[in-house]
């Protein structure tokens, strides 16, 4: 039976601070994939993602087993079309700046026979399901918008900002390096699409368990990123050899912001609490590796995200404790152009996430696979954040936002979230004031987002619960569930006023689960299957003859199944 507790307490905290804010990510679940179900659940659960957020996609298995390859074809008809639709029907278009892919998702695209001319899932991703010069691709000269130099073309680097400063611009004063100017006013409907995948769990990947340690280290590391223990390792290899050029600079850069980083010529086996590695070689024994929470390592090789090929994979850095990791899914050759430059760490020290690290520190990034936790911030600066005011309205009322922070005379900027959708973008006004006659009776969630004035956006997030009360409708969830088989079970809805509502549904999220006409013994069917195991929020609608659905309190449901033959 599915624990069922109250949820209410976990959304009256302030939330954990991201540089890639929660609900401008959109997380992609495959549903025909119990795996792709349990490691969604525990991300969206530990990075507090809005329901309105989960997209559900139906992607066989043939296409992220084996050599989890698919044609262009097939990926605008299994993820690109259907998870545009859904963000067209939810309203989500411009709130969504980043895809997160969970499990179970294929990993490559054919975009040509010829093997070196393919991209990633993710590069076709990142650039809208775009074609681009196959041939740019391959020699790695194709050049991302978010790469914040300096390479063989961009002789500058830029700072850290955050994606949303990317997408809507510094504005027309600020000062920018040649090659930078289109940042003053943004790259607009032109911004790039970044995105990562929470873990690869095919041949020879991963196993969920490691997926899922992936995903709570991310979320320890927040704002705890150590001072030290970041090593760039150089050897005769030429995997190595191509991007000793960029080491001593950024060790340099870091020491200035108070980290210790090493250049060196041994792997630094042995040491504790490591927070980087990067290097190049055919080879590495990962598991001599000690790593700390948030802490990112990658081997610059070939095929190491291609895994019916020889060479160390990426997977094996997450398996050896590192939060993230890329890997080629083709041959790149040792082009440093289709790698994480060594700024990734740069930016990683100046608060950005794990995503926007790696986007901003890669090049060409059409033939990677980027995987761990990709809001990830380890450097942030944290702000408490609280939000006052009513638990129960009924008529006009404003509530306002409390912030504070370790830094002097910060300044803020503040949105607004209702029920998971952007109802306020940022600006500096801290009292939102919301008007019950345009909602409905029930359970809503006031969510505020704060963000220090800052190029990196350092901010946090508060929900504030509270129900409507204008017509007396209320519905909740009966304590007492009934076992219908191994994995179903009957879920009875209290009501409460004078009229009684035309249907019920069950849902999570977005997602519906069960409807049924109402009647005083109604029952609803949990079916745990199409949920997956983790934690999980599930609600009673009631759905008025005049159209109002009255959502009832979440609750927070932990599935476990008893063995893996119990997914079916």
């Amino acid at each position: 039976m599915p624990k069922i507790t109250r949820t209410v307490a976990a959304f009256v905290i302030a939330m954990n601070a991201w540089a890639q804010m929660p609900h401008e990510v959109l997380v992609l679940v495959n549903r025909q994939s119990q795996a792709s179900l349990r490691v969604a659940n525990t991300f969206v659960a530990a990075r507090q993602i809005p329901g309105q957020n989960v997209v559900y996609l139906d992607v066989p298995q043939s296409a992220y087993g084996g050599t989890a390859t698919v044609t262009p074809e097939q990926f605008a008809e299994w993820i690109w079309n259907p998870a545009n639709q859904v963000m067209k029907e939810r309203g989500l278009e411009q709130q969504i700046l980043a895809w997160v892919y969970s499990a179970d998702f294929p990993i490559r695209v054919k975009t040509d026979s010829y093997d070196r001319k393919q991209m990633s899932v993710a590069g076709l991703t990142f650039l809208r399901n775009r074609m681009p010069d196959l041939n740019m691709v391959e020699d790695g000269k194709y050049l991302s918008k978010l790469f914040l130099g300096p390479n063989d073309r961009v002789k500058e680097s830029l700072s850290s900002l955050s994606l949303g400063l990317m997408k809507n611009g510094v504005g027309r004063e600020a000062k920018l390096p040649d090659g930078f100017t289109y940042l003053k006013s943004g790259l607009g409907d032109r911004m790039p699409l970044p995105n990562m995948m929470l873990g690869y769990v095919g041949e020879k990947g991963n196993d969920v368990q490691t997926v899922l340690d992936c995903t709570i280290r991310g979320v320890k590391s927040d704002h705890r990123g150590l001072r030290e223990n970041i090593y760039f390792v150089m050897n005769d290899d030429v995997r190595s050899r191509c991007r000793e050029w960029q080491f001593y600079p950024v060790v340099n850069e870091l020491q200035q912001r108070g980290i210790t980083a090493n250049v060196v010529t041994n792997a630094p086996a042995g040491v504790s609490n490591l927070m980087g590695v990067m290097m190049g070689a055919e080879k590495v024994d990962t598991s001599v590796f000690s790593f700390a929470p948030g802490a990112v390592a990658d081997h610059l090789t070939s095929w190491s995200a291609e895994f019916q090929r020889p060479q160390t994979k990426l997977t094996d850095w997450i398996k050896a404790g590192a939060t993230g990791s890329a890997g080629a899914v083709v041959e790149p050759y040792s082009n440093h152009a289709k790698f994480p430059t060594a700024r990734f760490y740069l930016h990683y020290a100046s608060g950005c996430s794990m995503m926007e690290s790696y986007y901003y520190s890669i090049a060409c990034p059409l033939q990677l696979l980027l995987l761990g936790d990709p809001l990830a911030r380890p450097y942030a600066v944290p702000l408490s954040i609280s939000v006052k005011g009513a638990d129960v309205i009924s008529e006009d009322f404003g509530y306002a936002v409390m912030v504070s922070s370790s830094v002097n005379d910060a300044s803020y900027q503040y949105a607004y979230l209702l029920d998971g959708k952007l109802i306020s973008d940022f600006s500096e006004d801290s009292t939102i004031y919301l008007h019950p006659r345009r909602l409905a009776d029930g359970y809503h969630e006031l969510q505020a987002v704060v963000c220090m004035n800052n190029t990196t956006r350092f901010h946090n997030a508060a929900v504030k619960v509270f129900r409507v009360d204008r017509m007396g409708r209320s519905v909740a969830i009966q304590p007492d569930i009934r076992k219908i088989d191994k994995h179903k079970y009957g879920i009875k809805a209290v009501i409460e006023g004078d009229e009684s509502p035309e249907k019920l549904r069950l849902a999570s999220g977005e997602l519906i689960l069960y409807e049924v006409p109402y009647d005083a013994d109604a029952e609803l069917v949990l079916d745990e299957l199409m949920l997956g195991e983790g934690p999980n929020r599930i609600r009673v609608v009631a759905v008025y003859k005049d159209g109002m659905e009255v959502s009832g309190e979440p609750v927070l449901i932990n599935i476990t199944f008893n063995s893996n033959s119990d997914a079916g």
